[in-house]
């Protein structure tokens, strides 16, 4: 099944650098530290490959997080370039008008008439039909359907994880796109994404999965279950 990808510039932005639990990590690590770190460093301390920690250090230092400067005064040899954060912007100023506009949104779709809980989760099954080009009419192994939702995930910036155990499958969801919306107003923004899951299930020919999606299982981590009725 053909998913639609944006171009590199809608997927661009701090939100999508961010989406990797990678960089999150390395990012806490040159927070935490009182003087800039070198490459190996890093991969030690984070237990990374040195051209794992150099990749995710470009595309950190690319969206204006962390600076890169020369060491002054090496030992012996050339310098080592050496990475420290940036101070993050001060709050009310670090959204993207993307993001202040989903958050009121959501919190005046919260605030009105209705079920928003419903009404999110058939917007999400409407995303769904939008967003999948079409799909073979037999249906789908639950092996298949989580492995193209796992697929869908990735490209919204989740940084999924599949894992398949005897009773079910799991998608473990290590970053989310939307947490600053979705801590505001989860009903809406949890909902929708529980309703574009089933969407893609129903557009699969898997509609007799049971599936349900728990927000922050863990305090990090959102995870989507799948398993045969």
């Amino acid at each position: 099944m053909a998913i639609r990808k944006g171009t590199g510039a809608e997927r661009a932005g701090t939100h999508a650098v961010l989406a990797s639990r990678r960089r999150v990590q390395l990012l806490d690590a040159l927070r935490a530290s009182p003087t800039p770190m070198a490459i190996a460093e890093l991969a030690v301390l984070c237990e990374l490959h040195v051209t794992t920690v150099r990749f995710h250090l470009d595309a950190l230092t690319s969206a204006g997080l962390v600076s890169a400067e020369p060491e002054r005064n090496p030992a012996r040899g050339r310098p080592r370039q050496l990475y420290r954060a940036l101070a993050p912007l001060e709050p009310g100023h670090a959204d993207s008008g993307y993001q202040r506009l989903a958050r009121v949104l959501a919190a005046h779709w919260a605030s009105s008439e209705g079920d928003p809980v419903d009404r999110a989760e058939a917007a999400g099954r409407a995303w769904a039909l939008d967003d999948l080009a079409d799909t073979p009419g037999s249906p789908r192994s639950i092996e298949d359907a989580a492995s193209t939702l796992t697929t869908l995930f990735a490209e919204m910036g989740f940084d999924p994880e599949l894992e398949s155990t005897p009773e079910e499958m799991r998608i473990l969801l290590h970053a989310c796109p939307f947490e600053s919306v979705a801590r505001q107003s989860p009903n809406v923004v949890c909902a929708l994404h529980l309703g574009l899951m089933r969407g893609v299930l129903t557009r699969l020919g898997a509609p007799e999965i049971d599936n349900r999606l728990n927000p922050w299982e863990t305090p990090q981590t959102c995870v989507a279950h799948l398993a045969r009725r």
